[in-house]
């Protein structure tokens, strides 16, 4: 019997919602691998908070390194939190059961769970990775079970899109910048997006040109070309 993929039409509401739960699942992953090597060494007072909170363009009220170990991590009233950034992808999540099914769901509603046991865990570390694989069984979970490419896809675009901004705004090595712009067009190309094409090859042509990337104000015009490539209305 041939798999037949289903494809069902979605409002622009749920592409917001796919995109933006790709995107901060996405956050909370990236950043929390980060963090755990933080997190773990807070007494190797050398970790710069401030400077990372300036390279992130987060909001840095933090006094101390513990301060910002504690809060960075638990603190749902601030919006930059990792456990925001759960909270944040719950709530599209849940919006979108029917969407993505129950089980995909689940992983996320796991993943904000064990956050936050972590906050009065006696080894918050260990419950920080199974947040991880909480998210990346999450992200399994809908390659596996999404039958509707384009849903799997916007998804995707959300992931490529959060890692791109915040491999630039860290500094990460080319290689691996160029390796997220070239499976971000792969996932753009299996949805229904209107995403500008012209748009993306200019932000690899920019990339490209290395120097040019080192330049603060060229990676600002870089991120908010790649933070509008998704503006949906």
């Amino acid at each position: 019997m041939d798999f037949v993929e289903t494809k069902v039409p979605l409002t622009l509401k749920q592409v917001d919602s796919l995109y933006w739960l790709g995107r901060y699942a996405e956050r909370a992953l990236t950043t929390l691998r980060i963090f755990i090597k933080v997190y773990d060494s807070q007494l190797d007072t050398t970790f710069d908070y401030k400077s990372y909170c300036e390279s992130l363009d987060i909001f840095n009220n933090f006094s101390s390194l513990k301060d910002f170990c504690f809060r960075y991590a638990f603190d749902t009233d601030y919006s930059s939190s990792i456990i925001a950034s759960l909270t944040f992808a719950n709530g599209n999540a849940m919006m979108l059961r029917e969407t993505i099914g129950s089980e995909a769901l689940a992983y996320i509603e796991m993943a904000l769970r064990t956050m936050q046991t972590a906050q009065c865990s006696l080894s918050p570390v260990l419950q920080f990775q199974k947040v991880i694989d909480c998210i990346m069984a999450f992200k399994g979970t809908v390659q596996d079970t999404v039958l509707d490419r384009n849903v799997r896809n916007i998804i995707s675009c959300g992931y490529g899109v959060e890692r791109l901004d915040i491999y630039l705004r860290l500094e990460q090595d080319e290689e691996k910048v160029m390796f997220e712009c070239t499976r971000l067009a792969q996932s753009i190309a299996y949805t229904d997006i209107d995403c500008d094409s012209l748009q993306l090859q200019k932000i690899i042509g920019e990339l490209c040109q290395l120097d040019s990337v080192q330049d603060s104000a060229d990676k600002m015009v870089l991120l908010q070309l790649i933070d509008s490539m998704f503006a949906f209305n």
